[in-house]
């Protein structure tokens, strides 16, 4: 399994997650929202966000 499916696994239905690296590129033009860490098999430990639109 890749790092993206294991995020979609801890994700909320119907809301877009991001890591920290889509966040850093997306965050001057989207909306997001912190979600705190969630743990990823393999990964540790990472910082997620929910992506809601554009600003």
């Amino acid at each position: 399994m890749n790092t993206a499916s294991r995020m979609e696994s801890h994700g909320i239905p119907d809301n877009i997650q991001i890591c920290e690296a889509t966040y850093q590129v997306l965050k001057d033009k989207y909306l997001v929202e912190n979600r705190g860490l969630i743990k990823i098999k393999g990964k540790g430990e990472m910082m997620t966000y929910l992506l809601y639109g554009v600003k």
